[in-house]
Parts: structure tokens; C-alpha cells; sequence
């Protein structure tokens, strides 16, 4: 019987240690971070807030957060799968779903008040008659442009329009290559400041709120790390909005500029989780689902896209927490 015992145990030990090196593996392989976008906007530094204060840590999701200093840049990215999420705007989200599904799973702030400035000689809308504007061709900015102009009666045949990204909209109105440009803060700040003006602030259309979106791929895949992470998120929204000035010290660690550098934007709503259980309340004229719509009736407009989209396949408001 002793002879038998010692045999069962000289052969369970080299299983037992197979085990215990399997379990040692298993415990040591990780999950990649989920690699979400953000860039210079006011709206995006929640994500930093929430990296700072170890938010995603406390809920279970490791989130690496990717700078971009064109905003544009990430639009690629995320359809190629470079990045799992990016922090843009509904019709971006829109467009990029043409060539890889995405999912709309929140909507972080209401995209502020995007306008159009102009070099000083330019008083008025009607003195853009065979100037050249810059703007993001072939997404929904295009309707800021688009308003504008039929405010006086005018149409996008009146003016020259050229491919310009809002990062370069300073540098554009300088060089003389625009008279005019799209763009939004801080690149907005920084024009003004310069002693270009205000023709045209977007503030009555409100169309463009930028969302949280993933591809579909990785919110089917990790579900449980998209309700984290926006568990973090709506935490770290509550936090910043009582703490801005440490907000503005948050994101010039991760930009690597002065804290002066960082341009609160009043203009811009931060929204909550309750701004977001109204902004997905289909029965409202104002709910996401109205201004997809709009945008992508545009998008279809300018051909941009072919045909309609299932907006409730692109946005999902079940993720919320």
C-alpha cells in the first residue's frame, strides 16, 4: 500500500507542476489596453482624467489613451484597427462606418461652437463672393459652410472651397491660400487672437456632438470592458467638472505643455450620464437619432455616403451604465 501511495504521488507531481505553470501563464497574459483616441479638445480630457486618477484601473479596464495631433488622422486608424475607440464627432463616426462597423455606446460632450473665421477686411458673408474657404470636405462640416452661405442667399458655387484640416486654419488664413476657414478651439482662441474674425459661430446648429465609438468588432468581443470603461468615464466626467483647474494640469502632463497652454472651453458641454439617458430618448426632436439623421441625409446629399444607414445598429445606448 505504501509502495502504491508513493507511485500515485511520484506520478500526480509532474501533473501537478504542469498545472501550476498553465495557471502561472494564464495569470501573467493579459488583456491588450483598449487604445482609444483624443487630441487637443477640451471635451477629450476626460479620458485623461480618468487614466490620472486610475478610474479605468478602479473598474477593471486597462485604456491606453493615443494623442493625435490631427484630428482626421484617426479616422483611418480606427477602421484598420490601430486603435479600438475614438472620441469624434457623430458624422465621422458615420462615415468611418462605411468601410468598418463601428458602435456609437455614448455621447461625451455637444461639440461646442465650430465656426468660420476670416481674414479683417471681411465684414460680412456676402464679401466671401469668390473667396476660398477651407474646411474639412465631404463630412458634415460641410453644413456649417452650407448654412452660412444660404443665410445670404448664397450657395457653394459663390465661393472656392479647399481641403483644410481646423489644425492648419491659422496657418492657412497667414499664408493667404484661404480667406476663410472652419475650424474649432483652441484653434479658434489662437485666430482670434491674431486679430482674425468671427464671420459665422455654429452655436445655433448644435449638430455636431462628438461621441464615444468603438468598432463593433471589439465591443462584441469585450463587452465587459466597454461597461467599464464607461463607468470610468461618467466618474471621471463628475470629477472634472468639479475640478477644472486640475483638469487643465491633467492634460498638459499627458500634451506636454504649460497648464496656461490648456484652453478651457466654457462654451462646451461636458455631458453626464443623465445628459446622455435624454440624448438617446428616441421620442426627442434633439435626441442622437434625430441629428444622425440630419448628418447622414447630408453625408448622402454630397455623396459622401450612398444609401441610409440603420442608425440603431450604430448607436446603442445599452452600454450605458
Amino acid at each position: 500500500m505504501i509502495k502504491k501511495t508513493i507511485r500515485t504521488i511520484a506520478f500526480l507531481l509532474p501533473l501537478l507542476s504542469l498545472l501550476s505553470a498553465c495557471a502561472g501563464l494564464g495569470a501573467s497574459s493579459t488583456k491588450q489596453p483598449l487604445q482609444v483616441e483624443f487630441t487637443q479638445w477640451w471635451g477629450d480630457y476626460t479620458l485623461l482624467v480618468a487614466q490620472e486618477k486610475g478610474l479605468f484601473e478602479k473598474y477593471g479596464v486597462q485604456v491606453e489613451p493615443v494623442y493625435y495631433e490631427t484630428y482626421s488622422n484617426a479616422f483611418a486608424d480606427l477602421a484598420s484597427g490601430q486603435i479600438d475607440g475614438a472620441l469624434i464627432a457623430t458624422g465621422d463616426a458615420i462615415n468611418i462606418n462605411r468601410s468598418t462597423r463601428v458602435t456609437i455606446v455614448a455621447i461625451h460632450d455637444d461639440g461646442g461652437n465650430d465656426a468660420v473665421v476670416v481674414n479683417p477686411e471681411i465684414e460680412s458673408i456676402p464679401d466671401l463672393q469668390g473667396q476660398t474657404i477651407g474646411m474639412m470636405v465631404g463630412s458634415q462640416y460641410e453644413l456649417t459652410i452650407v448654412e452660412m452661405l444660404r443665410s445670404e442667399s448664397m450657395g457653394l458655387d459663390d465661393v472656392n472651397i479647399v481641403a483644410l484640416n481646423p489644425e492648419n486654419s491659422l496657418s492657412a488664413l497667414e499664408s493667404g491660400n484661404v480667406q476663410a476657414a472652419y475650424t474649432w478651439e483652441p484653434y479658434l482662441s489662437e485666430a482670434l487672437d491674431q486679430g482674425y474674425k468671427l464671420l459665422y459661430p455654429q452655436e445655433q446648429l448644435h449638430l455636431f456632438p462628438d461621441t464615444i465609438t468603438f468598432r463593433k468588432s471589439v465591443v462584441d468581443e469585450r463587452p465587459e470592458d466597454i461597461q467599464a470603461f464607461l463607468k470610468a468615464w461618467f466618474e471621471a466626467v463628475d470629477y472634472r467638472l468639479l475640478h477644472p483647474e486640475e483638469t487643465q494640469s491633467i492634460a498638459a502632463k499627458y500634451l506636454g505643455v504649460s497648464a496656461s497652454d490648456v484652453l478651457p472651453d466654457e462654451n462646451l458641454h461636458i455631458l453626464s450620464l443623465a445628459d446622455n439617458r435624454e440624448l438617446f430618448d428616441r421620442q426627442k426632436r434633439t435626441s442622437i437619432y434625430a441629428i444622425a439623421k440630419i448628418t447622414s441625409d447630408y453625408l448622402i446629399s454630397i455623396g459622401s455616403l450612398t444609401q441610409q444607414i440603420d442608425l440603431f445598429k450604430l448607436i446603442d445606448p445599452s452600454w450605458l451604465p
